[in-house]
């Protein structure tokens, strides 16, 4: 079964992004995929804006999950970072978002890069799963939280997923 954690290394998850509105933001992001991606920092960022500008990639419950399709990548990868004051990103509440998660995919894999960003709404929809990751002390406990929350929601080996 699919896990997002399987694109998602502790490296690439950052505490306290810094960036003061959404362009700074997409840079931030495309700085924790860039080198394991492929794509250049800049490149990256410009097509993590190209895609926000064609609709806001903003859930409900302050998260926002930019991401893209780039020739140049050379596998899926994704980030997350945390923006401790909250940044408006056009959410659909037109909140502020804290969570956010990059995402970045080789153009020959849609359909594996449209079940991740599944994955990734379908665990950051969870209230008390995102308020433990605004808490937690550690990118390492952020994954943590991330891995334990896919086994709950994962159906074991040979049971089917409407089981649990």
């Amino acid at each position: 079964m699919l896990r997002w954690t399987e694109f998602l290394d502790v490296e690439a998850i950052r505490l306290s992004l810094h960036a003061r509105d959404r362009v700074e933001v997409l840079h931030e992001l495309a700085g924790l995929m860039s080198a394991r991606a492929g794509v250049p920092q800049r490149e990256l960022a410009v097509h993590l804006l190209a895609r926000e500008q064609l609709g806001a990639t903003a859930m409900e419950g302050g998260v926002a999950v930019p991401h893209c399709r780039h020739a140049r990548a050379g596998r899926i990868v994704t980030c997350l970072g945390i923006h401790r004051s909250g940044l408006a990103f056009g959410a659909p509440e037109d909140g502020l978002v804290r969570i956010f998660v990059g995402l970045v995919s080789p153009p020959d894999t849609a359909g594996l890069h449209l079940n991740v960003l599944s994955r990734i709404a379908t665990l950051l929809s969870d209230a008390r799963l995102r308020a433990e990751l605004l808490a937690a002390p550690s990118a390492g406990a952020i994954r943590a939280l991330l891995v334990s929350a896919e086994e709950a929601h994962l159906p074991l080996p040979n049971e089917p997923a409407h089981a649990r």
